[in-house]
């Protein structure tokens, strides 16, 4: 936790067979969702890469026959939350990676590892709390694992999800189907997330602050038969921002997006403030990017306004040929014009 860029060079190293770490030193830095965090996922996707069965570095995996899958993992503390808790955000979580590649949401499959000494009534509070989450979605729990280990060697508890559905689209939803010219959209207020669990485990109550941790596919459906929709990503760890460069870096083009378009409510605006965070890099658990051609951007952007959820969606940008490639560009509330990249560090460690 820390580490400097330079640093880099100590910690992880280029070899034949994929990335090779030398001090074998992992931080907090590297889950944070940013330039850390690809050093080690491109670190242990290494032995598969070599072997020709890596996968696609999308929100869910796209399978024969029409079906998408996903896993997801959650350590978030506190583990309820303004807004939330820990299964609900699983059953979301699993549920939203899902809906940005087009897929539904039918069936779940949930690892829980808790340690010895936790709460029993704790535990059901999130099993039921995860269950109308499901009964919600018309999500089956398909399957599950338990166990159980001493105390002292886990903080409390870890979900692990697994989430299974059909594709709803005609063609793959995907960074490379993103083109020049089109248009990109944030389906809500950003950051709300990520604030509420700073809100709670630094005691900085925000009167009207609360996660946006909810299920997105009622919202994105809609959204599947549009011809021009290019791609749909769920803005987790490490925020829009990080999304945005994603999409940049994968297809060599650059963003261009507009802060003053970019929707933040005064209590993640005033949190942020007060500790020092931006709020683009801050975590979304019920917020989506989505990039659609132009001409069906005003389509898009009126059946995301009528959900519930997405009465804040708005225009933020576009894609662009310009220059620098592969990178994003912010105009700023000032005027001026800067350079949006990947955090890195960890802004915040545990936020789902």
């Amino acid at each position: 936790h820390g580490l400097e860029r330079g640093d880099l060079r100590r910690v992880f190293s280029l070899s034949q067979g994929g990335r090779q770490v030398k001090d074998k030193i992992i931080t907090l830095g590297h889950g944070s969702g940013g330039r850390q965090s690809d050093e080690l996922v491109s670190f242990l996707l290494g032995p598969f890469r070599s072997r020709g069965a890596g996968p696609e570095l999308e929100d869910a995996a796209l399978l024969p026959g029409g079906y998408a899958m996903t896993v997801d993992g959650f350590t978030v503390s506190p583990r309820k939350f303004p807004g939330g808790d820990i299964g609900h955000l699983c059953v979301c979580g699993c549920a939203n990676d899902l809906a940005v590649r087009g897929a539904s949401p039918d069936f779940l499959g949930i690892s829980l590892i808790i340690e010895e000494g936790t709460d029993m009534d704790e535990v059901a509070f999130y099993m039921e709390s995860a269950a109308a989450t499901c009964g919600e979605l018309g999500m089956t729990l398909a399957a599950g694992d338990t166990k159980v280990v001493p105390a002292g060697t886990l903080e409390g508890m870890v979900f692990t999800g697994a989430g299974f559905g059909r594709l709803g689209t005609e063609k793959p939803l995907s960074m490379s189907e993103i083109r020049e010219g089109d248009s990109v959209i944030v389906t809500t207020s950003v950051g709300r997330h990520g604030a509420a669990i700073a809100s709670a485990r630094f005691n900085i109550p925000v009167e009207g602050l609360e996660s946006d941790c909810a299920p997105l596919w009622p919202a994105l459906k809609p959204l599947l038969p549009l011809k021009g929709l290019r791609s749909m990503r769920d803005c987790t760890r490490g925020g829009l921002g990080t999304v945005l460069c994603e999409w940049a870096e994968a297809t060599g083009l650059h963003i261009s997006v507009d802060e003053a378009s970019i929707p933040v409510t005064l209590q993640v605006h005033s949190l942020c403030d007060v500790l020092g965070f931006d709020p683009l890099y801050m975590a979304c658990e019920g917020c989506a990017a989505v990039a659609v051609a132009p001409s069906e951007c005003g389509e898009a952007l009126e059946l995301l306004k009528a959900s519930p959820l997405c009465r804040d969606a708005a225009v933020i940008g576009r894609v662009t040929g310009g220059e620098p490639k592969g990178m994003v560009s912010m105009k700023t509330l000032i005027g001026g014009e800067r350079l949006v990249d990947k955090p890195w560090g960890e802004i915040l460690p545990r936020i789902c």
